[in-house]
């Protein structure tokens, strides 16, 4: 009889296409694809072509899942993810998760590109989401806060093992506060306001999303921002795409080097 259920096409086409067990799942955001260049042992597969998942349409996403290996550990890839001001609703949004849930994924990395807020922060900077922010999330978040809300998004032991990561190399990171904006669109000098206001350190138009899907899922996450503009607030200020793509592009070497380690050193764990 044939399986009509999405995810087990999903699953089976993926299978017959070089994808196994894992246990590490990456959400590789915005200018952040290159990352993938450290993965060894990897298949790639489209987005297109697989059935009933949603593809990616924005500039600095390549839009590929990617099967592979980083050092010991076993990992899937999202190169390029797929956002709320695409036109997906928030169960689109969570089907990726689902997917690699499926094939055994515990521990989530996700990574986007962030404005920052917060005055001592520079362009290039990494962050350590430690919390997030979505003030207008409501009915665009679905059903995502549904059943687990009020309960931690971030684990902490991941964030810290991150943190040391970053230590012993050398790297120095942030941690803070994350706020969610829809997009698509950047945000407003009045918008910029209130998420100071609410103690928000830098914001993005993802993530959040993903990390409620996660946390329904059960996978335990940590999130990193790269600061690709500060945000002063100031009169006639504005934004390029383009360079948001190209600041982080030139943190992603930097940032594969911490993953690796921080892989490395989850792999080793029990």
């Amino acid at each position: 009889m044939p399986r009509h259920d999405p995810l087990d096409a999903t699953a089976d086409f993926l299978g017959s296409n070089g994808f196994a067990a894992a246990r590490f799942g990456m959400i590789l955001g915005t200018g952040f694809g290159s990352c993938v260049r450290a993965v060894e042992k990897k298949s790639v597969v489209p987005y297109g072509s697989i059935p009933h998942f949603p593809v990616s349409t924005v500039k600095g996403h390549e839009g590929n899942l990617v099967f592979g290996a980083l050092g010991d550990a076993s990992v899937i890839l999202m190169q390029g993810r797929i956002h709320l001001y695409e036109g997906y609703d928030a169960r689109q949004i969570a089907y990726p998760l689902e997917v690699m849930r499926r094939f055994g994924v515990e521990v989530l990395l996700v990574t986007n590109a962030a404005g920052g807020l917060n005055p001592r922060y520079e362009v290039g900077d990494l962050m350590i989401v430690r919390q997030h922010i979505h003030p207008i999330g409501g009915k665009l978040m679905g059903d995502l806060t549904s059943d687990t809300d009020g309960e931690p998004c971030y684990s902490a032991s991941l964030r810290d093992s991150l943190l040391q990561i970053s230590i012993q190399r050398n790297q120095h990171v942030q941690q803070g506060i994350l706020a969610w904006m829809p997009g698509p669109s950047f945000e407003t000098r009045a918008e910029i306001a209130l998420l100071k206001t609410l103690g928000a350190d830098a914001v993005t138009m993802s993530t959040v999303p993903e990390a409620l899907a996660a946390r329904r899922l059960g996978m335990r996450t940590v999130a990193v921002s790269c600061i690709s503009n500060v945000w002063t607030g100031q009169a006639g200020e504005t934004v390029d795409a383009d360079d948001v793509v190209t600041t982080v592009e030139s943190a992603a070497e930097r940032c594969s080097d911490l993953f690796r380690g921080f892989l490395f050193r989850m792999a080793t764990r029990v």
